[in-house]
C-alpha cells in the first residue's frame, strides 16, 4: 500500500516501558493524574508564569472579569444526562452581560448539530456558532492538509466525516480493511475492546503511519463512574512503541485557536487574551490547553473529574495552576 501522507512525519518519544496502567475497570481520579504524568511531555507547555490563583464560590461570582467564555461539557455544564445545578441561571446571566459562549468539548462521536440538540432536550439552547467539538477541528484541519487518503474511522457514532478529497470507512462494520488504509481517526471507543486495540497496534507496528486523535480525553466523568476514552487507548499503544498521533482536542492548540477565530468572527474585533476563561473540571485538558493558549484557566472542583478530591494536592503534583478555582456554576 502506499502511503499517502508522508507531509506528516512519524515521531517516536521513549516512555517508562515499566509503567503499568490501571485497570480500565473502576479507574479513580488519581490513577488518571498518575497517567497523564507519565506522558506529560507530548502534552503542550503552559505560558502561565503567574502563581496567582483567585478562589471564588461559583462561576456567577467571576462573570465580570470576562468577556469571553470557554466552557467544557461534561464536568461543567453536565454529568451524564443530567444538568448541574444553576448552570442555566449562570449562563443566563452571563448572557445578560454581553458574555460571549462558546462550548469547547473533546467529545468527538458526535456532530455539533447533534451535541446542540442533545443541550436542548436537556434545557439548553445552543446556536451552531456557539459549540465546537474536536470532530469539527478535525474535519477543518484534514480538509485542508491531508492529501487524498483512505481513511479509517475509529468510534463514529455519527454520519460520516466531511473531509474533502478524503474516503471515510468506518472499520467497526469492516474490520478487514484495516491494512488497507493511509491512516486513521479516532473519534470514541464506545465500542472499543482489546481485539480492536489488537488490529489497530499491528496495523501500526507493521506499517507505521500518520494517525489522529480527536478525543485526548483518558476518562470523562458520570454521575458514578468514569467512562473510558480515546487518550486511554492512544496513549497505551505509544508506550508500547506506535508513533505519536496528532491530537485535535483540549489540550492541544488546534481546537483553541479554531474557538478564538470563532470569537473574533462572532464580535468583529479582537478580545484581550485575558477576558477570555476557559471553564473546565480537568487540569491536563481544559485548564493546560488555556494556560498553554495564553488565556485565564477556571478550574471547576465540585462535579467533574476532581470532584471530592484534595484540589491543592492534585495542583501541586501536575504543577498545573489555574488563575480561578470556583466549585460549581
Amino acid at each position: 500500500m502506499t502511503n499517502n501522507n508522508q507531509q506528516f512525519l512519524i515521531q517516536h518519544e521513549e516512555f517508562n516501558k515499566n509503567f503499568i496502567f490501571p485497570s480500565i475497570n473502576n479507574i479513580n481520579t488519581e490513577q488518571v493524574i498518575t497517567l497523564y504524568e507519565n506522558f506529560k511531555k507530548i502534552l503542550p507547555h503552559s505560558q502561565k508564569y503567574s502563581k496567582d490563583l483567585k478562589v471564588r464560590r461559583n462561576l456567577s461570582d467571576i462573570l465580570d472579569d470576562f468577556d469571553v467564555l470557554f466552557l467544557d461539557a461534561f464536568g461543567v455544564i453536565n454529568i451524564g444526562d443530567q444538568l448541574l445545578p444553576q448552570i442555566i441561571e449562570t449562563l443566563n446571566i452571563a448572557r445578560d452581560k454581553g458574555i460571549y459562549i462558546i462550548i469547547l468539548t473533546n467529545g468527538a462521536t458526535f456532530c455539533s448539530e447533534k451535541k446542540i440538540n442533545q443541550f436542548y432536550k436537556l434545557g439548553l439552547e445552543f446556536s451552531y456558532d456557539e459549540i465546537i467539538s474536536s470532530r469539527d477541528a478535525t474535519e477543518r484541519f484534514l480538509s485542508t492538509h491531508l492529501k487524498p487518503s483512505k481513511i479509517g474511522i475509529l468510534g463514529n457514532k455519527d454520519e460520516e466525516l466531511n473531509i474533502k478529497n478524503s474516503i471515510t470507512i468506518d472499520l467497526s462494520k469492516d474490520i478487514e480493511q484495516f491494512d488497507e488504509m493511509d491512516t486513521f481517526i479516532f473519534l470514541g471507543s464506545s465500542y472499543w475492546d482489546s481485539d480492536f486495540q489488537d488490529l489497530l497496534k499491528d496495523s501500526l507496528t507493521s506499517n507505521p503511519r500518520p494517525f489522529f486523535v480527536s478525543n485526548p480525553d483518558i476518562v470523562a466523568p458520570h454521575k458514578d463512574f468514569f467512562s473510558i476514552e480515546p487518550g486511554y487507548f492512544t496513549l497505551k499503544l505509544i508506550n508500547e512503541g506506535i508513533n505519536l498521533p496528532l491530537w485535535f482536542g483540549k489540550p492541544f492548540s488546534t481546537i483553541f485557536e479554531m474557538a478564538l477565530e470563532k470569537v473574533q468572527f462572532m464580535t468583529g474585533s479582537s478580545i484581550n487574551m485575558s477576558r477570555i476563561g476557559m471553564v473546565g473540571d480537568t487540569l491536563h485538558t481544559d485548564i493546560l490547553g488555556a494556560n498553554s493558549i495564553g488565556i485565564k484557566s477556571i478550574l471547576m472542583t465540585k462535579y467533574g473529574l476532581l470532584r471530592n478530591q484534595n484540589i491543592a494536592s492534585c495542583i501541586k503534583k501536575t504543577g498545573i495552576i489555574p488563575d480561578y478555582l470556583i466549585e460549581g456554576p
